[in-house]
């Protein structure tokens, strides 16, 4: 069967040629031109015929084919998703815990419940791991984090702590109630960024348009971090450790620590900002937040 297939096959194509030669050819060159039947053709230069007709076949499916699989191995280019500094994060105080992560901001350091997380983070992030019908471990004050994903831009993922309010170690505490203490975003495309608590900035991947701290601070260069911790009023630590109103400077960073307000838990936690520039040029390269 096979074989008749190829034997038709170049029929067909020797019909077609015999057809093209003698609309194209004139009267007297028509006799010239006019092609063997296929009675009269050699069946070796047939086979040869044949067998030419089906390695040109194979490689035309085998190109066809690898085409095909480059199309479908071809990574998908995933339109760039950038956020904007909303006015309530430029509007924030230096002590007041807020970070914008994507386009939701967050108040870390115990000023909010498990239950206003969760409001807040309503059509934003994924909050299905944080099950309100449900209670905190029943003993101790440890804390339990949950991660938490943005459903606008999939590569942002937040772990949230929540711990039990003060003085209700022991106590059967419901997560609604839970106290929002710590925001971290560890993560972001897969990759991690924070190493200690709060917000680690690598600035060069992802803080210009994923992660906006108050006021609405970037990068800046040694003579502009000089500059804004000035205009802050804060003044040079004459200790290597970081004193409340006050900054130290390294080779490359220059770091203050600022009180926070009353948060939840009684407490008023210290708010650190590491603003880090790169000691040969003094650029900017970085800017950390964390919660003490």
């Amino acid at each position: 069967m096979k074989k008749f297939s190829k034997i038709a096959a170049f029929i067909f194509a020797l019909s077609l040629s015999a057809t093209v030669m003698t609309a194209c050819g004139d009267s007297k060159d028509s006799k010239k031109s006019e092609p063997k039947s296929v009675e009269d053709i050699d069946e070796k230069d047939m086979e040869d015929a044949l067998n030419k007709l089906d390695e040109e076949t194979s490689k035309e499916l085998a190109k066809e084919k690898e085409e095909a699989t480059e199309a479908e191995t071809e990574p998908t280019t995933v339109e760039e998703i950038k956020f904007e500094a909303t006015d309530e994060i430029k509007k924030a105080a230096l002590n007041s815990g807020c970070i914008q992560i994507g386009d939701t901001v967050f108040r870390t350091g115990g000023y909010m419940t498990a239950a206003e997380l969760v409001e807040l983070c309503d059509g934003k992030f994924d909050t299905s791991e944080i099950h309100l019908d449900e209670y905190l471990p029943s003993k101790g004050g440890a804390g339990v984090s949950y991660k938490i994903r943005s459903i606008k831009d999939p590569r942002i993922e937040v772990t949230v702590s929540l711990f039990k309010p003060q003085g209700a170690a022991d106590e059967k505490v419901k997560i609604p109630d839970a106290i929002v203490l710590k925001v971290e975003m560890k993560y972001f495309d897969g990759k991690q960024y924070c190493l200690t608590d709060g917000i680690g900035g690598d600035a060069a991947a992802y803080l210009e348009d994923v992660i906006f701290f108050p006021m609405n601070m970037g990068l800046m260069d040694y003579d502009d971090i000089k500059a804004f911790v000035a205009e802050q009023g804060l003044t040079k630590s004459d200790s290597s450790f970081l004193e409340l109103g006050k900054y130290i400077e390294d080779d490359d960073s220059i770091s203050i620590e600022l009180e926070g307000e009353e948060n939840l838990m009684g407490d008023k936690p210290r708010i650190m900002y590491r603003f880090k520039y790169d000691p040969k040029t003094l650029k900017g390269t970085d800017l950390r937040f964390s919660i003490i």
